[in-house]
């Protein structure tokens, strides 16, 4: 990956061109925006034809990784190598401008660039739960252990970050200067994600409470 000062040359594929000012590519900023986000799209061509599918995404060290079923498409196309974009965005609030057309979003997203690589198999599990971790903070130690079966029918597959890049807005709105004037309101409406109170299952054997880490989210 490029250093934070760096802009990658022309033709990069990870060189951001509109808004570029929003763009970064230091690592620190990049895997800020990655570990926030639990969802990713995975863009491809598959027998000819573009496909974007979203999927569960989680970085760890310095690749992202994802994993599905051996039988799916998409897994199948990753396993293989084929040439992948993945794209993640946080929405962090709407920007309200005094015109519709200056209206605008303050977000965080990153796209990676690169190829799909099979994990082995004896690296699967300590990655796996890592994966599940990034999903389910502090589940770490809460679940049976993975069955072979499972673990056998799931394909792992990871992307470095070479080819990546991050671009972030903030702030308020810009209005044209004849605009500040008029009597509209402008500004910004937060848009928060909390984690809502856990709901059991309706099988759930007797005695048994949900733990910390549905409660308060840690």
């Amino acid at each position: 990956m490029t250093d934070a000062t760096d802009t990658p040359a022309k033709g990069a594929l990870h060189r951001v061109r509109q808004s570029a000012n929003r763009a970064a590519y230091d690592r620190d900023t990049l895997y800020a925006v990655l570990d926030a986000c639990k969802v990713g799209h995975v863009a491809l061509v598959d027998n000819g034809r573009p496909i974007s599918i979203p999927s569960a995404v989680a970085r760890i060290g310095d690749h992202l990784y994802l994993h599905g079923s051996n039988s799916s498409r998409l897994f199948k196309a990753l396993a293989d190598g084929c040439d992948v974009c993945v794209s993640v965005c946080e929405l962090d609030a709407l920007v309200v401008a005094r015109s519709a057309m200056h209206c605008s979003m303050n977000y965080r997203s990153a796209v990676v660039f690169g190829r799909g690589e099979r994990v082995a198999e004896e690296d699967k599990v300590a990655l796996l739960d890592a994966f599940t971790e990034h999903l389910i903070p502090g589940s770490t130690g809460h679940f049976r252990p993975h069955l072979a079966k499972e673990i056998k029918a799931t394909t792992l597959i990871r992307i470095g970050l070479d080819e990546a890049s991050a671009k972030v807005r903030t702030g308020g709105p810009v209005d044209d200067k004849d605009d500040i004037e008029l009597p509209i309101w402008a500004g910004v409406v937060p848009i928060i994600t909390l984690q809502g109170a856990a709901i059991d299952a309706d099988d759930l054997a007797d005695g048994v409470c949900a733990p910390a880490f549905t409660l308060n989210g840690s």
